[in-house]
């Protein structure tokens, strides 16, 4: 009876048949064959990387900030949309953290270190103009996207993986760009100079 259950198990599993006819182990797991994070290799990536998620960090901060606080005719769409781009830039904040551990790196996620190097400026405070809004992220993603496509440059050849995901999230601080900077989109029955929600002064559009 014994040796008719040893047969039937190994009628059902052929990988236990395999095992038991032959000295050869299954497969485990291994660890990472990575370099560190502080090799040649990976160095430039850990820079590219961390202060490309401080930056992320920063931009969802203030895109959090002023969807509470936006105000003025385009309240509800830029309410809506900031909302949107905060989902967004959270997400590949995290893609990004998780890149550097996946190199052997730590992550920085501390607010005096966002403060401290994310080098973009700050929004100020309270209920801010809708034209406002819009400009100040126009330039915010703009200053971001142009970092961005430096990185990409700066490590695609080292570390094609770490660039690739960085042009991702270059090709989306792009689209949210081009998203805002639609508001002021001239068209041929309105110039959108943003006169109409600015106290009647034309917008300044920076990189214009």
């Amino acid at each position: 009876m014994k040796t008719l259950l040893v047969s039937l198990a190994l009628l059902s599993f052929p990988v236990l048949a395999q095992s038991s006819s032959s000295s050869s182990k299954l497969p485990v797991n291994q660890l990472s064959t990575l370099p560190k994070s502080g090799s040649k290799d990976y160095a430039a990536s850990t820079k590219a990387l961390q202060a490309t998620l401080t930056e992320l960090q920063q931009l969802s901060l203030q895109t959090k900030q002023e969807h509470w606080n936006v105000s003025g005719t385009l309240y509800y769409p830029l309410h809506e949309l900031l909302q949107e781009h905060y989902e967004g830039v959270s997400k590949y904040a995290d893609m990004v953290a998780e890149r550097l551990l996946g190199i052997g790196s730590s992550s920085d996620g501390r607010a005096p270190t966002i403060v401290a190097t994310s080098g973009l400026p700050e929004i100020q405070g309270g209920f801010i103009d809708d034209a406002k809004v819009l400009t100040f992220f126009i330039g915010q993603y703009q200053t971001v996207g142009m970092r961005l496509m430096k990185r990409i440059d700066d490590i695609e050849k080292v570390d094609p993986t770490s660039a690739n995901l960085l042009q991702e999230v270059e090709q989306n601080i792009e689209k949210y760009q081009w998203q805002v900077r639609a508001e002021f989109q001239p068209t041929a029955t309105d110039p959108n100079s943003g006169v109409d929600i600015n106290n009647n002064k034309p917008v300044v559009i920076p990189g214009k």
